[in-house]
């Protein structure tokens, strides 16, 4: 849904107009066709059928055909586990609780090259301490008014204290600008292929 509102919001405010409105006494617009060359300028050298299949082969079909056969041994032996895992962190997922959380913005503005100190401490209810992780994004608004992602930073586990989880994280933004940021907390397992891969997370 996403995909297709950010290509009917392009169509309908920005190529359109230019299309449409843009054409002088001979039939076409100038502007429309400079878009054109510079995309056949720009884009066509870098999207040949070479590189389309040398990026499918480096970045999906090689990782995907080492994956399956590591999922494949010993009778599924690591898709049971990792099946194991996510059935368990669903189950208690619910239960964490982020007891504390400590930084030293002022009024929760952000300045540039302070170095902010940053510390959570997280109360798991059972869950395995190498289960979780959070971290801060940062976000601003751009020329449009959408909001976009600067980046984030991952805190450091710095102790364990039975149920206890201490995470630390120093952090500063080195661009001028208007910022928000926020804290969240995500399941953690080196054998996901990706973050998305398991959808839980949790914004504090």
């Amino acid at each position: 849904r996403l995909d297709a509102a950010t290509i009917y919001n392009i169509l309908e405010n920005e190529i359109l107009p230019l299309y449409f409105e843009g054409k002088n006494k001979d039939g076409f617009s100038p502007a429309w066709i400079q878009v054109i060359k510079n995309s056949i300028a720009k884009i066509a050298p870098r999207f040949t059928t070479k590189r389309m299949l040398d990026d499918y082969i480096e970045r999906f079909y090689s990782p995907e055909a080492k994956r399956s056969a590591v999922l494949l041994e010993n009778n599924y032996a690591k898709a049971k586990e990792i099946a194991a895992w996510k059935q368990m962190v669903a189950a208690n997922w619910d239960n964490v609780s982020v007891e504390k959380l400590e930084m030293d913005a002022v009024d929760g503005v952000l300045e540039v090259g302070h170095l902010y100190h940053i510390s959570a401490e997280v109360d798991t209810k059972g869950l395995d301490a190498n289960c979780l992780g959070i971290e801060i994004v940062v976000t601003y608004m751009d020329e449009k008014n959408r909001m976009r992602k600067l980046e984030s930073k991952e805190f450091d586990l710095v102790k364990v204290d039975g149920s206890r989880l201490y995470f630390e994280l120093d952090y500063q933004i080195n661009r001028a600008g208007s910022f928000k940021y926020a804290f969240r907390m995500f399941p953690k397992n080196a054998d996901l292929p990706h973050r998305m891969d398991f959808c839980y997370v949790r914004w504090f």
